[in-house]
């Protein structure tokens, strides 16, 4: 048995022969423990391994991770789809539409993931030879300076990544035609890091004055998410032009206003759907939506999920 395998073994309980959720060339197993349940899926190459969470956790707890992966893996760079929780070492929100970074080296690792929420995942875990082989060791020979690069960049390349990790989740190809589509991906995921990480060097960053001008706009936009906020009202409260606004806004969140007010909204609804009893057309309602049928489309796009197969998955 493959070492990574026993790893494994002590988070799941069986492979799901029957699991179609996934890619057939990869493995799927299913587990259920006190505080989750849920599937875990992974495809390995000698030089990186993808792999996917999809749990639901049940009640708070504390992960503490004794396994020196180092052994196996350099790093992991995934993107969350869904999910509530802290990093704790070094800190790392896992919240929604957020690549978290694992450095496979640190001495502890211990999370906290929060009960009734769903933790959804798609990541690269890169072996030290798949850097090696992209020729990135020596620029990288120190190992804090290509956490340094994975972490700093890990907030501006959201858009690229979700796209990637979604065709990861969608893929159903087999034999060879997967192999190399993972490989295209692993590649892909590698160098949309570094190109995001040369393109800092020539960014003109945000004057002082601007930047706390785009924090207040999104202060002000998460603490009343719910209701119809102008486009003039903002400008108003950022003494910005139009223009200016959206440019500086897009440039520090990596997202228009608009995308910003809608992940706000649909992390919000994601608790109440997990937590709650209410209808969901009374969630639309709390999160500033009167139609449901919107409400419906614009939680599917954000989560990869209906809102019904949510409340559902929580009932259980």
């Amino acid at each position: 048995m493959h070492s990574f395998q026993k790893i494994i073994d002590h988070y799941v309980d069986e492979t799901a022969q029957l699991c179609t959720d996934f890619c057939p060339a990869g493995q799927a197993f299913t587990g259920e423990r006190e505080y989750y349940r849920g599937k875990y899926w992974y495809y390995e190459t000698p030089d990186f391994i993808v792999d996917i969470h999809d749990m639901l956790i049940k009640k708070d707890y504390v992960e503490a991770m004794n396994e020196d992966l180092s052994q196996y893996i350099l790093l992991s760079s995934s993107y969350i789809i869904t999910g509530s929780g802290e990093w704790l070492s070094p800190y790392q929100a896992l919240e929604p539409d957020s690549l978290f970074i694992f450095d496979a080296a640190l001495p502890t690792d211990r999370c906290l993931m929060h009960g009734n929420s769903v933790y959804k995942a798609v990541g690269i875990r890169f072996k030290e030879s798949f850097i090696a082989n992209a020729g990135l060791s020596e620029r990288f020979a120190s190992k804090d300076k290509l956490m340094r690069m994975f972490y700093e960049t890990r907030t501006e390349i959201i858009r690229p990544i979700r796209k990637l990790a979604m065709d990861i989740l969608n893929c159903k190809m087999e034999g060879t035609s997967a192999a190399l589509f993972f490989n295209a991906k692993a590649h892909e995921w590698l160098a949309i890091t570094l190109d995001a990480y040369e393109q800092q060097k020539t960014k003109r960053p945000l004057v002082a004055s601007d930047q706390a001008a785009i924090d207040t706009v999104a202060r002000y936009i998460q603490d009343h998410y719910a209701f119809h906020i102008s486009q003039t009202f903002l400008e108003k409260l950022a003494a910005m032009s139009g223009t200016k606004l959206k440019e500086c806004f897009k440039q520090h969140y990596n997202m228009s206003i608009t995308e910003f007010t809608q992940r706000k909204r649909m992390n919000i609804a994601e608790n109440l759907l997990l937590t709650t009893d209410m209808e969901i057309r009374d969630i639309a309602k709390a999160v500033g939506y009167s139609s449901p049928s919107r409400f419906s489309t614009l939680y599917k796009r954000y989560k990869n999920m209906r809102p019904g197969d949510v409340k559902a998955l929580a009932g259980k």
